[in-house]
């Protein structure tokens, strides 16, 4: 049984179809063609025509949303067969082998009604209006409505539920030749806000952002196409995505038998293929790997379209994979502050600091984790930070800050954080004298936790060697808490890959500078990329450790200041033979390395696959899959007409709005303002008395 108002819609499209029964199929090469075409048809059937004849229509007459539907039909393009996907065959009512799939809200975007041969026409118009059929009818389109925003992104109401629930699933289709996510949209209402209650489920939100809308349109018309085509048709297989392994953080100890003598022989090196391959910790048998699934991931990145917009397969795939990678910024201002809090859950990183204490926010602009310690009002720390001014560097060949990367105003107007910015005033780690003059400020302190978050990328970085570049600032950061850090201190660094022996040499002097050595992953960095945290604890302050700061200095020095573009690498502190004589630090090194060198090779080749895998599912189920053919330009090129359209409208109005109750140039009109409180306002020539809340300002011409 249907709806009153389900029947009372079939009833209008079927009077409409009734009535436009009896137009002539012209053959359209144009919009112009055709208005032209039909205004000349309207002139010489003026008594007859149909839309002089609209108002009388069927018995009982047209109601006004009729007659929209009808005035929007004749506005839009050619008049058009109903396609084969849109037919249903109907061998009980009539002989016609055909009859329309008809929408509560038909033609608002196309016709549908017309065929070629005027015999079927006249068949299908009476089977459509026989009472046997109107009672029979077909079941209407699933879309209900699309509402789509210059925003780039389109709210589309259904009211097929296996639609709504099979788009969820499937995440990304591709519209006009664009890759486009869709995700679960709740039609809310206030009350239900209000009340708490569960807001049922509507439809689909599609979103593929401004950037893209801005270059290459998404049309509503192809929206409510994609989404009319998934009728009836089965889900496609896998839509379930199964990952390579279980989310979660991972933690490997560091630890040393007993110290090694300093290598005194530091040079520069270049940095190269080989210093990654010949590192003793991890077979190069699995760096290849690793490195051919990155280049699996680049070679994604740079395949040509169709269709646009790529990245968002790679995007929905690992978010599929790995919900929690790469996510964050739900308790802070970006993810850098979910990751410090994850550590510190790990690691118990805060237990035993005392009150009071200070601490250093080392490379960390703009502030994250400056942000979180010191909104932990129990231990009171005073904070300071030393990181990179943006221009503050002017050599092309440098490393540049971004204007991004400067701390957040309200550090500044913090009454417990300052900030530090060396000898020169440009915060630079790397250049000489700044981290000294930084050590010095810092002397009087308690300085009890130092955290570094630093880290850079520049596409001047040849593939598969950011570790060997980043040396220079890894070993400044444990230089400066080396420097500063208190007896008992603790020290988190981020960190790459760990395949080199300078990377290893690194690690294995803060196993013997410190009581308790982690390298942990939290779960909210990203599974397919490199990153991981050194977590030390227990500072300890000693000869060893004074032996140790004056061979990373001497390291330092001889950077002279360099950018890390220009000089990336210097010969490791401890020698690779020195470091292969202690073999706890061997094994643990190794089981570090090596796991997340696998895990991170698996979750690289995972996301490619998965990326492919949607891509190939949305080609099949699109219904314009090339985003240069010329059905998707014509759309496009609509899209920007109505967007013209609307806009030149808008500025009509705000050009010529009237005044309220007239226009009035030297006499008192009433004006409503917005504020509070009662008062006169002027006019644009005149001062008016204005009567309401607010300014009372009038406009008018």
């Amino acid at each position: 049984m249907r709806s009153q108002k389900q029947q009372q819609a079939i009833s209008e499209q079927v009077a409409i179809a009734q009535m436009l029964s009896s137009v002539p199929r012209p053959c359209y090469n144009g919009q112009e063609q055709q208005e032209n075409q039909w205004s000349a048809y309207n002139s010489s059937n003026t008594q007859n025509g149909p839309l002089s004849n609209a108002k009388q229509g069927p018995p009982g007459g047209f109601t006004e949303k009729m007659w929209q539907n009808v005035a929007r039909t004749y506005s839009r393009a050619a008049l058009q067969e109903v396609p084969a996907a849109m037919l249903q065959v109907n061998t009980a009512q009539a002989n016609a082998n055909v009859k329309p799939v008809l929408a509560d809200k038909m033609m608002l975007n196309e016709p549908c009604l017309f065929f070629e041969d005027p015999i079927k026409q006249q068949e299908v118009i009476s089977v459509c209006s026989s009472p046997a059929s109107t009672s029979d009818f077909v079941e209407l389109l699933p879309v209900i409505s699309v509402k789509k925003s210059s925003k780039g992104c389109a709210v589309v109401l259904l009211r097929d539920p296996a639609i709504i629930e099979r788009c969820v699933l499937q995440r990304v289709a591709i519209v006009d030749g664009v890759c486009v996510e869709m995700t679960r949209h709740a039609k809310t209402k206030r009350k239900e806000q209000e009340n708490g209650d569960e807001a049922p489920q509507a439809g689909i939100f599609c979103a593929w952002g401004i950037r893209v809308e801005r270059g290459m349109p998404v049309s509503a018309v192809g929206i409510e196409e994609y989404f009319n085509s998934l009728a009836g048709k089965s889900c496609p297989e896998g839509l379930v995505a199964r990952p390579p392994f279980q989310e979660g953080h991972l933690s490997f100890r560091l630890a040393s038998d007993s110290f090694a003598s300093l290598s005194f022989d530091i040079r520069s090196i270049a940095a190269e293929q080989d210093g990654v391959l010949s590192g003793a910790h991890c077979q190069e048998g699995l760096v290849k790997e690793l490195q051919a699934a990155k280049k699996r991931l680049d070679d994604l990145w740079d395949r040509p379209p169709p269709p646009m917009a790529r990245s968002l397969m790679t995007r929905v795939a690992r978010s599929q994979l790995f919900p929690h990678s790469g996510e964050g910024g739900q308790e802070h201002e970006n993810r850098a502050g979910d990751k410090l809090a994850e550590l510190m859950a790990v690691t118990n990183l805060l237990d035993g600091v005392p009150a009071g204490s200070a601490f250093l926010d080392l490379c960390g602009g703009p502030g994250a984790w400056s942000q979180d310690l010191l909104g932990r009002k129990e231990l009171a720390l005073q904070g300071f930070g030393f990181t990179l001014k943006a221009g503050a560097v002017g050599a092309d060949d440098d490393w540049q800050a971004d204007e991004k990367d400067e701390w957040y105003e309200d550090l500044y107007e913090h009454p417990d954080w300052t900030a530090l910015w060396g000898a020169d005033g440009t915060g630079d780690l790397l250049k000489p004298g700044n981290l000294e003059h930084c050590a010095r400020q810092l002397a009087q302190e308690k300085v009890l936790l130092c955290v570094a978050d630093g880290g850079f990328s520049d596409k001047a970085i040849p593939a598969n060697l950011l570790e060997l570049y980043f040396y220079r600032l890894l070993l400044a950061e444990l230089l400066m808490a080396a420097s500063c850090l208190k007896p008992g201190g603790k020290f988190v660094c981020k960190l790459y890959t760990a395949f080199s022996s300078s990377t290893a040499a690194l690690l294995f002097l803060t196993t013997r500078m410190f009581d308790c050595v982690e390298i942990v992953k939290p779960m909210s960095s990203r599974a397919t990329g490199p990153e991981r945290y050194l977590v030390a604890k227990g500072f300890c302050e000693n000869a060893e450790t004074a032996s140790i700061r004056s061979a990373l200095a001497r390291s330092h020095t001889l950077g002279n200041g360099a950018s890390p573009l220009v000089t990336p690498l210097l010969t490791p502190v401890v020698t690779a033979e020195a470091l292969a004589q202690d073999q706890t630090f061997v094994k643990s090194m190794t089981t570090m390395a090596t796991t997340m060198c696998k895990r991170q090779t698996e979750a690289l080749n995972a996301v490619v696959d998965r990326a492919d895998f949607l891509e190939d599912m949305a080609m099949d189920s699109a219904v314009c899959s090339d985003p240069f053919s010329s059905l998707a330009q014509e759309r496009r090129e609509e899209e920007r007409n109505i967007k013209e359209d609307r806009e030149n409208y808008k500025a009509s109005m705000r050009e010529e709005r009237p005044s309220r109750g007239g226009e009035r140039r030297n006499g008192e009109g009433k004006g409503k303002g917005k504020g509070k409180g009662k008062g006169k306002g002027k006019g644009y020539q005149t001062e008016e008395k204005g009567k309401g809340k607010g300014n009372g300002l009038k406009r008018f011409q």
